[in-house]
This record gives structure tokens, C-alpha cells and sequence, in this order.
């Protein structure tokens, strides 16, 4: 997985979390207002258990993602092609195809020039973490 589908899936599992504490808080004050009305303890309330808010940090995931993914193309295919030539004279060919394949298609000459700047840059961090 890419760091883009990695801080996709992050941010939909953290409004799962975000949805479920809001649920739980729902109940929770069903279940105090019941309490009270019925043992005459008006006022008391529990602490919440959770605040998953964190909209800053959200927001700031949500921007990187966009940004990888609509960049305007300034890099060309044949850059691609050359960095993941390379990941194959360097016996890496199944991370080149990988890298190929995690943009949603198959051959090179399919994918989106918008993605181009991002195969390029990972192409070279599998080059980096090899030499």
C-alpha cells in the first residue's frame, strides 16, 4: 500500500471512530438523563470517556492526499519509464510493476500524468533504500 491509500484509510477509520464515539456519547446521556429522572440526581454527570476530535490534523491529511493526487504533471513519462527501468536493472521489477499497479492500472502508458510526480518519487525511494 502507498502512502496516499495508507492516509485514505486512516482518515476513514478515524471518522468510524469519530461516528462510534458519537454514538456511544448519545447513549451514554439517554442513560444519565433515565438515571436521573428516576433516583432524583440531577446535575450529576459523568466525565466522557473519549474526544476523538482532531480537525487540525484532519484537515492537514486531507490536503496532502489531494495534493499527491491533482498535482499538475511536470513530470513526463519517459521520467517514469527511466526510474522504473532502473528499479529493474537493479533486479526490482516486481516493485517497479508494483508501483505501476498501485495507481490503478496495469501498463504505464495507462496511467494519469497526474500521478507521474508520485511514481517518480517512490520509484526513488525504492532506489534510495537499496543502495
Amino acid at each position: 500500500m502507498n502512502i496516499t491509500e495508507l492516509n485514505k484509510a486512516i482518515a476513514a477509520l478515524n471518522q468510524i471512530a469519530e461516528i462510534a464515539t458519537s454514538a456511544a456519547g448519545v447513549l451514554e446521556q439517554a442513560g444519565w438523563e433515565s438515571f436521573e429522572d428516576h433516583h432524583g440526581m440531577s446535575g450529576v454527570r459523568p466525565i466522557a470517556a473519549a474526544e476523538l476530535s482532531h480537525a487540525a490534523l484532519d484537515d492537514a491529511y486531507q490536503d496532502q492526499i489531494e495534493q499527491s493526487t491533482t498535482a499538475d504533471p511536470v513530470v513526463t513519462v519517459e521520467e517514469v519509464r527511466a526510474a522504473l527501468a532502473d528499479l529493474s536493472k537493479a533486479g526490482l521489477t516486481a516493485q517497479a510493476r508494483s508501483l505501476i499497479e498501485q495507481t490503478g492500472v496495469s501498463k504505464l502508458s495507462e496511467v494519469d500524468p497526474g500521478k507521474f510526480a508520485w511514481l517518480l518519487e517512490q520509484a526513488k525511494v525504492i532506489t534510495d533504500a537499496t543502495e
